[in-house]
């Protein structure tokens, strides 16, 4: 082998090896990027929001829950609170109250708060801060977890007075579904289980016959 030889293999050893360092740095780098913006309730809203169409349930019992059904423009809201049941539809900028006691709803015109309350709450906690991220086990099963400081958005039952400075509010999930919201309390706390679904039937958005205007 000649001088000229050696000194091309030598070459093309040099690439390669500078090649494989820059794959490596390449890759290192990658995947703590993906790490950092790792956000699985961040995921969660994107796809909300990607038709605007979602329905999620939040449950402390069978007595307590509601679910928030939305698409585009429209939306429902029904819940069940210690034995009552009532639903509002909002649609063409009104929202009508369903109570299901008396068979009888009510308008309120140019008021379309629920539409975007959900999806408002869930981007302001997202943008608020970087959340702490470990994992719990509820129930035999162990759960990843986001945590977000001074949230009490999803408490449903609060008896007592609640300071935001001490809440803090865990988002638990299995891959990337979205299974309970736990509110921390000091000592206290209270664990809600959820679905969400991105089907949303139509009809959930229309008074129905039986009931008539209060």
């Amino acid at each position: 082998m000649d001088k000229k030889q050696k000194i091309f293999i030598i070459s093309i050893s040099v690439v390669v090896v500078l090649l494989i360092v820059a794959l490596i740095v390449y890759v290192v780098t990658k995947k703590e990027t993906e790490s950092v913006n790792d956000n699985r309730l961040s995921t969660i809203y994107d796809k909300m929001m990607q038709n605007e169409t979602y329905q999620v349930t939040f449950k402390l019992d069978d007595n307590n829950q509601y679910t928030v059904s939305r698409k585009g423009n429209v939306a429902n809201i029904d819940t069940y609170s210690d034995g009552s049941h009532t639903t509002e539809i909002i649609k063409d900028g009104n929202t009508n109250l369903l109570m299901y006691s008396t068979k009888r709803y009510y308008t309120y015109q140019n008021n379309e708060i629920g539409l975007t309350e959900l999806a408002t709450e869930l981007n302001d906690i997202i943008q608020s801060q970087e959340p702490e991220k470990g994992e719990e086990e509820i129930d035999g099963k162990t759960y990843k977890y986001e945590e977000y400081k001074g949230v009490s958005y999803f408490l449903m039952n609060a008896n007592d007075e609640v300071s935001e400075e001490d809440t803090n509010t865990r988002f638990y999930f299995k891959g990337d579904k979205l299974q309970y919201i736990k509110t921390i309390m000091g000592e206290k706390s209270e664990l809600l289980q959820v679905n969400v679904s991105y089907n949303v039937d139509n009809s959930l958005f229309e008074i129905p016959a039986d009931f008539q205007e209060g």
